[in-house]
């Protein structure tokens, strides 16, 4: 990705985002996800749910469970995965410092 592509991609986001190192535990609501199936080989398969994944967020240190959806999961290499949550109500206390 070009700069320029980062940068428009930064100043249309919706929400500021902040760093943040802290712990975070995700619990998926589902039990099955059920979709329609793309493509598949002998390694994997992907599909498209047109269910949202819904999830109950924890971060450690901050009192209360937040709900949202599942938007994004990403292979970060080595072992690792990134993943998005899109928080169903506004937590502005994430951002300014506030609890």
């Amino acid at each position: 990705m070009s700069d320029s592509e980062q940068t428009t991609s930064i100043n249309t986001r919706r929400s500021e985002r902040v760093e943040f190192e802290g712990t975070v535990i995700i619990r998926v609501d589902s039990e099955a996800i059920v979709g329609s199936g793309q493509n598949v080989s002998a390694q994997g398969v992907f599909f498209v749910s047109e269910v949202p994944i819904k999830v109950k967020v924890e971060i450690r240190g901050r009192a209360g469970i937040m709900t949202g959806e599942l938007v994004r999961i990403e292979n970060m290499g080595a072992g690792a995965v990134g993943i998005a949550v899109k928080f169903d109500d506004s937590h502005a206390d994430l951002i300014d410092g506030g609890s």
